[in-house]
């Protein structure tokens, strides 16, 4: 399979993969190893889903397991990429073809090396083919640009088209993990990197906390000063959380008013420590409307705080930070809530919605 992940994301990857693969007595072979990797890098949310039901549920993953897995979540789903993909990389292999063939046998040598990637092509089954076809594409390009000088132009076009196409795919795939109007990560983005500390956290006992931030009263500053206001303060709020929120920590947009951190290697203390400056720094400040110039007042923050609680799932881990935030909103907002200021019944209760 083809992955874009720099040297060191993907080194890390790899070694939470094989702690995994260890864990549960598993092969290292390419099927186990493809599950466990898409995974914990989160690329394949409905994977993700269906092995944190299974651990959640108890029930054993076994070789049978996680070739289920492959075969329903990593090979029907790739079917449909890799046709697209080979249908795009055809079409320009093509174009470099006819072009080949206009010089009459002048670059005979190029015309059947092309003849051996479109044989290659014929046999791809998987993203990995594909992209090894793709970079043989590329250096038999800029082979040609080399040998013929009045095909030049097009194979220059061509190489570029190729490298183009590598771009696009990857651009694709980060767009879809950050929040269009913050720049924050999105839901998606951000569970990627949840699912990477849990991991991460069951391999090597690593504590991490995460902070649930709900702005208070926001559907009333929308409903005064209207969407647009409301956000270029969410975007004001981003900004100051990316000013904030440093090294390892990461924040992301949850979704409309409610942001959430985490905090790698971090306890509920600590955590509590981080939420609490966030609270005091927006408490002090005064906003005021841009074009009227009109004060708008304070704007303030609940926070809601939990801790790993390895191998739990994500939502258990979501789900008490939203019950503190829960709790702090009920309690007056402006304020700090831990799970562990919780009584005991509060925790098994779904929050309700409070604006």
């Amino acid at each position: 399979m083809y992955y874009s992940e720099n040297r060191d994301q993907a080194g890390e990857y790899l070694r939470l993969t094989l702690g995994i693969i260890s864990k549960y007595n598993l092969p290292a072979d390419p099927t186990c190893y493809s599950v466990w990797y898409e995974y914990i890098s989160g690329n394949n949310q409905p994977l993700k889903k269906a092995i944190d039901h299974t651990i959640e549920s108890q029930k054993p993953i076994t070789v049978s397991t996680v070739n289920r897995f492959y075969q329903t979540y990593i090979a029907d789903k790739n079917r449909a990429m890799t046709e697209k993909l080979l249908k795009e990389v055809k079409e320009i292999l093509t174009d470099i073809s006819r072009y080949v063939l206009a010089t009459k046998g002048e670059l005979t040598g190029h015309g059947d090396r092309l003849e051996n990637l479109a044989k290659e092509l014929d046999q791809a089954e998987d993203l990995e083919t594909i992209s090894a076809a793709v970079d043989h594409m590329i250096q038999e390009a800029k082979s040609l640009v080399q040998s013929g000088k009045h095909l030049q132009g097009r194979m220059t076009t061509s190489s570029e088209e190729l490298a183009s196409l590598r771009r696009q795919l990857e651009q694709s795939r980060q767009e879809a993990k950050t929040d269009a109007l913050t720049g924050l990560l999105n839901r998606r983005g951000f569970e990627e990197r949840l699912h990477t500390a849990m991991a991460a956290s069951q391999s090597t006992s690593a504590p991490f906390s995460i902070i649930m931030i709900d702005l208070d009263h926001f559907k009333r500053v929308n409903d005064t000063y209207g969407h647009l206001v409301g956000d270029s303060i969410l975007k004001a709020f981003a900004a100051m959380l990316k000013q904030q929120v440093k090294g390892k920590d990461t924040p992301a947009r949850f979704g409309g008013e409610e942001f959430i951190i985490m905090l790698p290697d971090t306890r509920l203390a600590q955590a509590r420590a981080v939420a609490e400056n966030l609270r005091v720094l927006l408490a002090t400040r005064e906003w005021k409307h841009k074009e009227s110039g009109r004060a708008m007042g304070r704007i303030t923050i609940s926070l809601g705080i939990s801790q790993y609680r390895s191998p739990e799932p994500e939502k258990a881990l979501i789900r008490r930070a939203d019950t503190a935030l829960y709790a702090a909103k009920q309690g007056g907002r402006n304020r700090v809530i831990t799970e562990d200021q919780l009584p005991a019944p509060a925790l098994r209760k779904e929050p309700a919605t409070v604006n």
